[in-house]
């Protein structure tokens, strides 16, 4: 049996190159990355690779659509385990640490799901660009049934406070570490913060201070 037979046919070799993809596109960006790179980190021939995709833009959408499909999932996962009369409250905080909990899981799927959307096809980007505006109605549902609880004013711009609170979330790629703290403690600080404020209880405001006029 031949190089390239044996490894068409391994069902492992489609998902290994959909991982070593997302790691190139996410470490060097979507134009320096090659097919034939990706075929020889996966150990096969690079005519082999075509037997899985028949493009670098098909291998893209597909590491595009199994990251935010993955990400999307272990979230709502987080919350539907969660019984039936969870607050509000407790479910964001529940798909806040699902998704915090994805990014560490999918790593390099994540990190190619999380960059500019500049880079892709033109074709690959509508699809993402549909797929983003999803998880964002997501979000958007759970805040709405924060203000509908009272957990959250009744003025406040849900999409600023989605931005602040998943900008918050996303950037653990690059900071958060397993080894020294949990997903669910994280996410109970930064909910202290978003939900408190950062003041510290029982003290007032402060005035604004009275400006220096040069004599």
């Amino acid at each position: 049996m031949s190089k390239r037979q044996a490894t068409s046919s391994n069902p492992d070799t489609r998902e290994k190159l959909m991982r070593l993809a997302a790691r190139a596109f996410g470490t060097q960006g979507y134009p320096a990355m090659t097919m034939r790179s990706i075929a020889e980190q996966a150990g096969i021939e690079a005519a082999s690779i075509y037997y899985h995709f028949s493009s670098k833009e098909d291998l893209i959408d597909a590491v595009m659509a199994h990251s935010a499909e993955s990400i999307f999932q272990h979230t709502r996962n987080h919350l539907e385990a969660l019984p039936p009369n969870a607050t509000a409250e407790e479910r964001f905080k529940a798909a806040l640490v699902g998704l915090l909990s994805a990014l560490v899981t999918y790593g390099d799927y994540a990190l190619a799901h999380g960059l500019m959307l500049a880079q892709l096809p033109e074709k690959v980007r509508e699809r993402q660009i549909k797929r983003r505006e999803q998880h964002q109605e997501f979000w958007h549902s759970l805040l709405k049934d924060l203000q509908a609880e009272g957990s959250l004013r009744e003025d406040a711009d849900l999409a600023l406070c989605r931005v602040f609170i998943l900008s918050a979330i996303t950037s653990a790629q690059a900071w958060f570490n397993p080894k020294k703290g949990s997903p669910e403690k994280v996410v109970d600080e930064l909910c202290s913060i978003f939900f408190e404020g950062g003041r510290p209880k029982n003290k007032a405001k402060p005035g604004r201070r009275n400006e220096l006029v040069a004599s």
